[in-house]
C-alpha cells in the first residue's frame, strides 16, 4: 500500500517543463514519455499539472509531472532499470535542456474539507 491520510518517507521524481513547448513531434515525445515512465517499477503513483500561472504572472514551465516511489532507494532502482532508462533517453531527446528534473523527499498530509474549513484538522 503507498498512501494513507499522512505520507512520511516517500520521495518523488520533478519534471518541470518549460511553458511553450508545443509541437507535433513534442506532444509525440511527450506522449511516449509518459507512458515508458508508468512501467517504471516501483511506481506508486503519477501525478500531472499543467500549470496555469502563479503570483507574478506566467510561470516559465507550463507541465509537472510528478512520479512518487517508496525510498529513495526505489527511486534509483526505477530510474537505473531498463524501463527508467528507456524513459530518460526518451525525456532528453524531445526535451532536452527545456526539461528540469527534480528529486525531492516528501510529507503529503489530506484533509477532510469540512474539517479544514471548521478548524478541526
Amino acid at each position: 500500500m503507498c498512501f494513507k491520510d499522512t505520507i512520511h518517507g516517500m520521495v518523488k521524481l520533478m519534471v518541470l517543463f518549460r511553458a511553450g513547448l508545443q509541437s507535433p513531434q513534442y506532444d509525440e515525445g511527450y506522449n511516449d514519455f509518459l507512458m515508458k515512465l508508468e512501467r517504471l517499477p516501483g511506481l506508486c503513483r503519477k501525478a500531472i499539472s499543467t500549470v496555469y500561472g502563479g503570483p507574478g504572472g506566467r510561470m516559465p514551465f507550463g507541465t509537472v509531472v510528478e512520479a512518487y516511489f517508496e525510498s529513495r532507494a526505489a527511486l534509483e532502482a526505477a530510474l537505473t532499470s531498463p524501463a527508467g532508462v528507456e524513459a530518460g533517453q526518451t525525456l532528453v531527446s524531445f526535451a532536452g535542456p527545456d526539461a528540469v528534473i527534480l528529486f525531492a523527499d516528501v510529507m503529503e498530509e489530506t484533509f477532510n474539507s469540512h474539517d479544514a474549513a471548521s478548524g478541526q484538522g
